[in-house]
């Protein structure tokens, strides 16, 4: 019996079997890489939609007419459908509600109205656009925010402010102030009754009512929708300021604790 022979035979076998498998590991990993690359393509694919759909547009509002009245606007995201614009006024209060706009055009004649808005009653307004998004908004551009003197007297601006994108790549950026926003408490409330800020910023709430007060989250008594928003657990326990620093996103409805009709808003954003 020639062995050689014998042993030749199973030599390639073993030798194809070897080649087979090796050439399947080698697809595998072509397949394995393959599906990782495709992953990785997906995952900054996503990120950059997240990107281009994020943030939110910041407006200042000049004064006008020698109105004694400036503020600031901030449209945010509600869902992928629609816009919320939150605005604020201060300075010389109105004696009236005030209309609001966003209208074509810029600032101190804008034009047509495009958008109308809640009318600012005590300082504050909000609205929530439906069929409108920060993209929508940036592709009508150039477009106006307007406050009017009142209803009688729409023709009268105190307030105007231009929509502009502040923009790093397709990223909206937020204009961002490190000022303390104050409200002020006296007999008729909380002036301004709605107040935007940016999330580590700090709202100084000073009492002038005459009275004690003690400034608290929603809801009365348990304080439980943002508890450390609560000025008797401070040091302000009892004083006529009180300062917190917001550090959580959200819109924070609160109270004076011993007069608990007298309410307002603090809307946290990144």
């Amino acid at each position: 019996m020639n062995t050689k022979q014998g042993i030749a035979p199973i030599a390639a076998i073993i030798i194809g079997l070897l080649v087979i498998g090796g050439g399947a590991y080698a697809i595998k990993k072509g397949v394995d890489k393959k599906e990782k690359k495709e992953k990785t393509e997906m995952t900054e694919e996503k990120d950059k939609t997240a990107t281009s759909t994020s943030g939110a547009l910041h407006i200042k509002l000049s004064e006008q007419n020698n109105s004694g009245q400036k503020g600031e606007v901030t449209i945010t995201r509600m869902g992928t459908s629609s816009v919320k614009v939150i605005l604020n006024i201060t300075g010389k209060p109105a004696t009236t509600t005030q209309p609001a706009h966003i209208h074509v055009g810029v600032c101190p004649n804008p034009g047509a109205v495009k958008y109308p808005l809640t009318s600012v009653d005590k300082g504050a307004s909000q609205t929530e656009l439906q069929g409108v998004t920060i993209e929508s908004l940036l592709a009508q551009l150039p477009l106006a925010i307007n406050v009017h003197k009142s209803a009688a007297e729409s023709g009268v601006y105190v307030a105007c402010g231009n929509i502009e994108a502040k923009a790093t790549s397709t990223k909206v950026s937020i204009e961002k102030s490190k000022e303390t926003k104050k409200v002020t408490y006296n007999a008729q409330g909380f002036s301004p009754k709605s107040v935007t800020v940016q999330k580590g910023d700090t709202v100084l709430f000073e009492n002038k009512t005459g009275k004690s007060a003690s400034v608290a989250s929603m809801p009365h008594p348990t304080h439980e929708l943002y508890p450390e928003f609560d000025q008797f657990k401070t040091d302000a326990q009892g004083k006529d300021e009180f300062k917190f620093t917001f550090d959580k996103v959200g819109t924070w409805q609160y109270h004076d604790h011993l007069n608990t009709n007298m309410t307002g808003t603090v809307i946290v954003i990144e």
